[in-house]
């Protein structure tokens, strides 16, 4: 009997152990997009490979991925889904990648196993370096094809951004289109009800209302309205020190002096002509150019997100 029972067992155990002797390990999906798959090993390898993509992805370095030491799965799955998006609109063959690979090469007068050899010492392999090289490429084709001819910066805003940033400068020479309410306290039987009237035209404002149609139904003295371009040496303490704080475009808050409670409003800024623009021009056209290619990058990426099947599974 217990021969038979061994014999048995020697069938049994076997059977329940081949199932598990066969398995496989199934990668957890974190992401698809169309029909591609990212994996969580995918998370992994990205930040195993950090130092190697902030050479060769063109879009990397302005990432706020790249100013991170340790990015969060789900910062590193929102990059991934972008650059799956962008390698399947643009994609780039492994002739394509041979060739920009041969171009480096050629450029750094070194052959195959030398850049093989210098791609391990700096503990990466050339399957990863490939594998970010055809990436480059895309993202270079989405620059050239999509981005570059949309991100344009005009000398207007040129001058606008050079105005903006030093307008609140003791040192501005330049002028600025002021709009004015203002609340006479002497126009109210106390200062107190004359401050309420200022209040509720501050609080039409935050709502959207013209200025102007608030500054011709609030109960005013005549330094209301449009007052057209002043320089600070043309502005009373109080107002000067509230444009300063302002930006171009924007109303400030309540202000008060000894006779009345106002409400400012800057237009546009003028600077002189010998300002300093001239100076800065060039840094200035960079800043502003480099945001507005951000900007219509950002878009591009929020439309193909739209129009393609993105599935995140990872959870925050």
């Amino acid at each position: 009997m217990r021969l038979l029972q061994r014999l048995a067992l020697s069938f049994v155990i076997p059977a329940l152990w081949a199932p598990l002797a066969h398995s496989e390990v199934v990668e957890q999906v974190a992401a698809v997009v169309n029909k591609k798959a990212i994996y969580k090993s995918d998370l992994s390898l990205f930040r195993s490979t950090l130092p190697l993509r902030a050479k060769v992805d063109p879009l990397f370095g302005g990432e706020p991925l790249a100013k991170k030491t340790s990015p969060t799965d789900q910062e590193i799955l929102d990059f991934l889904v972008n650059e799956s998006l962008i390698l399947e609109k643009f994609p780039a063959s492994d002739g394509e990648v041979e060739q920009e690979i041969n171009g480096i090469q050629t450029n750094m007068r070194i052959n195959r196993d030398a850049l093989r050899a210098a791609i391990r010492r700096e503990g990466f392999r050339f399957e990863d370096y490939f594998r970010l090289m055809r990436s480059s490429l895309s993202k270079r084709m989405l620059i050239e094809r999509e981005i570059r001819n949309k991100a344009a910066v005009s000398e207007d805003e040129i001058r606008s951004e050079y105005n903006r940033t030093h307008s609140g400068s003791k040192t501005f020479r330049g002028s600025f289109r002021l709009h004015l309410i203002r609340v006479e306290k002497k126009n109210y039987k106390t200062p107190t009800l004359a401050r309420e009237a200022a209040n509720e035209a501050l609080a039409a404002l935050g709502k959207g209302e013209a200025f102007q149609e608030v500054a011709s139904r609030t109960h005013v003295d005549g330094g209301s309205g449009d007052l057209g371009f002043l320089s600070y040496s043309d502005m009373q303490p109080a107002i000067q020190q509230e444009v300063r704080r302002l930006g171009s475009g924007k109303t400030g808050g309540l202000i008060e002096d000894a006779s009345a409670y106002m409400i400012v409003k800057v237009g546009e800024v003028r600077a002189e002509a010998d300002s300093g623009l001239d100076r800065e021009r060039d840094s200035i056209r960079a800043r502003l150019m480099d945001a507005e290619f951000r900007h219509q990058l950002k878009l591009w990426l929020e439309r193909e997100r739209s129009k393609n099947l993105v599935k995140v599974n990872l959870r925050s």
